[in-house]
This record gives C-alpha cells, sequence and structure tokens, in this order.
C-alpha cells in the first residue's frame, strides 16, 4: 500500500524564510513582486511516494486519534473548571454540568490511551 503526498513549489512561499523584514524597515519591500522569490512558482508540481505497510497506518492512525481524543478531554476538563468559576449559573446547574463535563472527560481519556496500549503502549 502506497499513500501519495504532492508537493507543490507555492507550499513554501509561506515559510518563515519568505515572510517580510520588520514593519518599516528599509529592507522590505514595497510590493511583494519585488520581492526575491525563493521558489519557483512556475514549476510543476513534484511526486513523493511514501509507502506505509498497514501496521505502520494503524500506528499512524492510532496515535492521531489519541491525541485528538486526549485534546477533546482536556477541552472539557476546561469547559468544567470555567462552568464551575462562572457566578451567573445556579450551584446545583453547575454541579451537574460539571460533573457530566468530567465524565466525559475522563472516558474520552481512558480511550486515548486504551487506543495508544493497541498499538505498543507508544506514547
Amino acid at each position: 500500500m502506497a499513500a501519495r503526498l504532492l508537493i507543490h513549489p507555492d507550499a513554501a512561499a509561506h515559510s518563515a524564510k519568505n515572510a517580510p523584514t520588520a514593519p518599516g524597515s528599509t529592507a522590505q519591500s514595497r510590493t511583494r513582486t519585488e520581492e526575491h522569490q525563493m521558489v519557483d512558482t512556475t514549476a510543476p508540481a513534484h511526486e513523493v511516494a511514501y509507502t506505509y505497510t498497514p501496521a505502520e497506518l494503524n500506528r499512524l492512525i492510532s496515535r492521531e486519534l489519541a491525541g485528538r481524543l486526549h485534546e477533546l478531554g482536556m477541552s472539557l476538563m476546561s469547559n468544567a473548571a470555567f462552568l464551575l468559576a462562572n457566578d451567573t449559573v445556579p450551584a446545583a446547574v453547575k454541579r451537574d454540568r460539571a460533573r457530566v463535563y468530567l465524565d466525559v472527560s475522563a472516558q474520552l481519556r481512558l480511550l486515548a490511551l486504551a487506543e495508544l496500549d493497541g498499538i505498543g503502549g507508544a506514547r
């Protein structure tokens, strides 16, 4: 199984190397057309092929999935903390909603850990 990645010359055009100098600097070009282009934007795209085994693809997908589950869990924890600090919400509502946020957050983080453990504990 091969995964193909197309690299277009414009991809590098937005790197920090192409960023203009500080505002107001005398070295800064007046317009983008005056700037030296580091990349030939008229060149055709180059095709680069990477070959992954199914096991490697599964590991990549599992790591990505685990990372996203963990991020979502942490976001829900942050929401719970914000909710608890909010004085405009009644205490009973705060407590119930925060409990739900924290429960779901814990479950998502456990799923993330289980996903990583499924690929050999690579963390």
